[in-house]
């Protein structure tokens, strides 16, 4: 789905990016490693100029991990939200109650443009590789249906030793927490991941599932703000490097 950047010293690969193009409107940049022997001597910020390079129309997100947010400041990214990293052995989840008169079904790839345009109007960026390639190999796909149409999907895949859900798009809370129990509950007694928006209510009923926060994330952007056309939320990531 992406491209990446390789940074070299005397032959011998020392770092290393990926930058994923979205329609033409944004962009990811994702995954930036310098080898520690080789840091502070502006290769990271070589690998970023590079990554970065034709970029200019487009907006760009990245999620930084740490302090390491402050660099990508120097580079014109400004902070505008926080992602965690919610890891655990899935228990299996309480029933939820749905938002009135919807209704879960099961997801598969003839829903593929239904669920690239939530996803859009959720986010803002048309990832039609990334939808494709996620129902491809997904596990389970469940969409979150009412009478005036489609309001919200939820995809689980393999993931190292476990499995992730991700992306999850909803109206709200409530309706998100169903379709994460529901794919939850497909992976009872596995190691499950779940990279999420900073959204409280989600975040005090993940524990519930067996799942706990390990690691944060900034969120930044350079360019101007991409402006969902509906209310649709994004309550997970696809993935945590590619967004």
């Amino acid at each position: 789905m992406g491209e990446g950047r390789v940074a070299e010293v005397d032959g011998t690969v020392v770092g290393v990016g990926m930058r994923w193009l979205w329609g033409e409107r944004a962009a990811t940049v994702g995954l930036v490693v310098v080898k520690p022997d080789f840091r502070e001597r502006g290769i990271g910020r070589k690998l970023l100029e590079a990554l970065c390079a034709g970029l200019d129309r487009r907006t760009v997100l990245l999620h930084a991990a740490g302090t390491i947010h402050r660099f990508y400041g120097s580079m014109g990214f400004e902070r505008i939200g926080e992602i965690r990293q919610y890891e655990g052995k899935a228990v299996q989840p309480p029933l939820m109650a749905l938002p009135e008169n919807s209704r879960l079904r099961p997801g598969g790839r003839n829903d593929m443009q239904l669920l690239v345009g939530m996803d859009e109007r959720a986010g803002g960026a048309v990832r039609e590789r990334l939808i494709q390639t996620w129902l491809r190999h997904a596990t389970a796909t469940v969409v979150l249906d009412h009478p005036d149409g489609p309001r919200g999907f939820a995809i689980l895949r393999r993931f190292g030793r476990g499995a992730t859900i991700g992306p999850v798009v909803a109206p709200c809370p409530m309706a998100a927490k169903a379709m994460i129990a529901h794919l939850a509950g497909l992976v009872t007694g596995r190691a499950l991941r779940l990279d999420v928006q900073a959204h409280g209510e989600l975040e005090d009923w993940l524990p519930g599932l067996g799942l706990a926060s390990v690691a944060d994330a900034t969120v930044l952007r350079r360019g101007t703000a991409l402006s969902p056309a509906n209310p649709l939320l994004s309550f997970a990531l696809a993935d945590k490097a590619i967004g």
